[in-house]
């Protein structure tokens, strides 16, 4: 299961907003915990930067707070993160 770390500041809120908003499509938001909200969901995650009003600085610093999962595609719009079976 993929998950994401947001770290619980203004500037990500609507990273973990985005989230909670598709909680019917299996996303789950956990916390904040220890400053960090952790999002994750069953299958393939993905966050649209514009549906979010992102600025490009705060997209490209999305994994700041870290990621269990891997990248499956990053560009300027979209990101899609999947699961693994290896241990990170």
């Amino acid at each position: 299961m993929p998950r994401i770390h947001v770290v619980d500041v203004p500037e990500f809120r609507p990273v973990v907003d985005s989230a909670k908003a598709r909680a019917s499509d299996g996303y789950r938001v956990i916390g904040p915990r220890k400053g960090y909200f952790t999002i994750e969901k069953a299958g393939e995650m993905s966050f649209n930067r514009k549906d979010m009003k992102l600025p490009p600085a705060i997209w490209y610093g999305i994994f700041t707070g870290g990621l269990n999962g891997e990248i499956s595609s990053f560009g300027r719009e979209v990101v899609t993160i999947i699961g693994t079976n290896q241990p990170l």
